[in-house]
């Protein structure tokens, strides 16, 4: 008896020490009362945080460490639901609000001095997450009242109603669109999760369950897939991995009522989910949901948020709350500006993922750490990295699926934890001046489809390939972003191959060395 009362008590230490030396924690930064989805940040500025509670609205301009409030009282509010920024226009962002008689979006311009009233009609989800928008289209925003399926393409400014025959009795929890796609996901609360292909005409229902589906995350970097929680109904987390066709249940949540989820935006590998009551409240994942880490968070749980590898943000029923760690110690590449030759079509270009390497500046060019980072029209997008470190001088090298590997054409030096770097504003910028005029601004290379370095006839059959047989979608030799494979590929592929345009590295002919790397932070 003493016996196994002694290993209880050896457990019971060694579970606590185990728990005591947790790598990651949740700080409170803002207390506030939180409800749906009341958080976003400006992906051209991650410093700049905002944060909905009762009737004000916070922001913070160093990565949700400190919030001041920002403009006045948001009228009629009795809870902040929904914040959408307009990362394009700094101070311009939408929310949709709790109240009475009526739930209403208002409209900003000016950090919430002024609001313009934009939607006054019937009642949304109460604790759902009721407005998204399309990452493709940042101007349209999706929102739901009672039934009403509405649509805005202004940015919130003005609203038609698209669908009427949803066939739900009130607003559901949560919108998602699929990037590049006219695929759209709601999750309800009380049946299911629900299909559009026709961007929101028509509906299917794909899950059937007894309980809410209080959040739906998409995966930008890995097409198709899509995370999505359960309240009630025996609780739970869903995945898909076919545009929200099918959905399974995922081991170890089972019983759990789960409320958010997000899928990192620049790495679908990096997830977090929390649980609206259950302990220990939140998980994350650095593998694409293979394996978790529980991480203890108090209250109750809604809207999670990862920015980055390093900047993570929960929503909870007392405030604000940010995850913290002995391994975010991350240099920060806050301002980053590419084009793509096909994308970029003189004015504005299509928003993809490209992957961004720091390399060593001697032979043989090791590489110390990567990153993918999404850019937007503007071409501008700002990624992390573990493994660098302030005054040590890198390479960047920036590639993209079907466009030619291209170095900065010096080393670049991270100071006080950060670095910006533009490819756009002259040839010089790029190792060898491998860049393209376009109008105005510099391109890298597009035509590499087959990514071994140079545009040949390898890529040109590749491309005449897929365009003789209709080829839509997300593919290596869609080199304009428009998710068809056509002549217009076809051109870019061809006049490139003419000219023999091939990577211009430090190493000239020599071999560079391979992609693994150690991460020193474990992760």
């Amino acid at each position: 008896m003493m016996r196994h009362l002694y290993a209880t008590i050896v457990y019971c230490i060694l579970s606590s020490l185990v728990f005591a030396q947790t790598p990651y924690h949740w700080t409170q930064k803002r207390s506030g009362s939180s409800l749906g989805g009341p958080i976003d940040y400006n992906i051209n500025n991650t410093n700049i945080v905002y944060y909905g509670s009762d009737n004000k609205i916070y922001k913070s301009t160093d990565r949700g460490e400190t919030f001041a409030m920002t403009g006045v009282l948001v009228p009629g509010s009795s809870e902040i639901k929904s914040i959408i920024l307009n990362d394009a226009v700094p101070g311009t962002f939408i929310i949709a609000i709790e109240s009475s008689p009526n739930d209403k979006i208002y409209k900003t311009t000016n950090d919430g001095s002024n609001w313009i009233l934009t939607l006054d009609e019937g009642q949304m989800s109460y604790f759902g997450i009721p407005m998204t928008q399309d990452p493709s289209n940042p101007n349209t925003i999706f929102t739901m009242i009672g039934t009403n399926f509405k649509k805005s393409t202004d940015f919130g400014s003005t609203w038609t109603t698209i669908s009427s025959d949803f066939g739900l009795g009130a607003a559901p929890c949560d919108i998602e669109v699929f990037p590049g796609t006219n695929i759209i996901l709601i999750g309800d609360n009380g049946t299911g999760i629900f299909k559009s292909t026709d961007y929101g005409l028509t509906w299917v229902q794909k899950y059937f369950t007894s309980g809410e589906i209080p959040t739906i995350s998409v995966d930008y970097t890995n097409p198709g897939i899509a995370w999505a929680t359960k309240w009630g109904g025996g609780g739970g987390l869903l995945k898909s991995t076919d545009y929200g066709e099918t959905w399974s249940l995922q081991s170890g949540f089972t019983g759990i009522f789960m409320w958010g989820v997000h899928i990192q935006p620049t790495d679908g590998n990096i997830i977090l989910v929390n649980s609206y009551s259950t302990a220990p409240g939140s998980w994350r994942s650095i593998d694409g949901g293979v394996s978790w880490t529980p991480i203890s968070i108090p209250s109750s749980g809604y809207q999670v948020v990862s920015v980055d590898s390093t900047t993570q943000y929960a929503a909870q029923s007392s405030g604000f709350y940010k995850l913290e760690s002995e391994y975010f110690n991350a240099m920060v590449l806050t301002s980053f500006t590419v084009l793509i030759e096909g994308f970029y079509n003189g004015s504005v270009m299509n928003s993809d993922t490209v992957s961004v390497q720091l390399r060593n500046t001697s032979f043989p060019f090791n590489l110390v750490d990567q990153t993918k980072i999404v850019v937007n029209n503007s071409g501008i997008g700002s990624g992390s990295f573990l493994n660098a470190s302030n005054g040590t001088p890198y390479y960047l090298v920036v590639k993209h699926r079907n466009a030619v590997e291209t170095w900065s054409a010096l080393p670049q030096t991270f100071s006080a934890n950060t670095l910006t770097y533009d490819f756009t504003t002259g040839q010089n910028k790029a190792f060898g001046n491998n860049l393209k005029l376009v109008g105005s601004k510099w391109c890298i290379y597009g035509g590499d489809v087959n990514q071994n370095g140079t545009v040949d006839n390898a890529d040109l059959n590749s491309v005449f390939n897929n365009n003789t047989i209709g080829t839509t979608g997300y593919t290596n030799t869609d080199l304009n972003g428009d998710m068809f494979t056509e002549i217009e590929d076809l051109n870019i592929v061809f006049t490139n191959s003419v000219m023999g345009v091939t990577k211009e590295t430090p190493a000239g002919d020599s071999s560079i060395s391979g992609e693994n790397i150690s991460n020193k932070n474990g992760e």
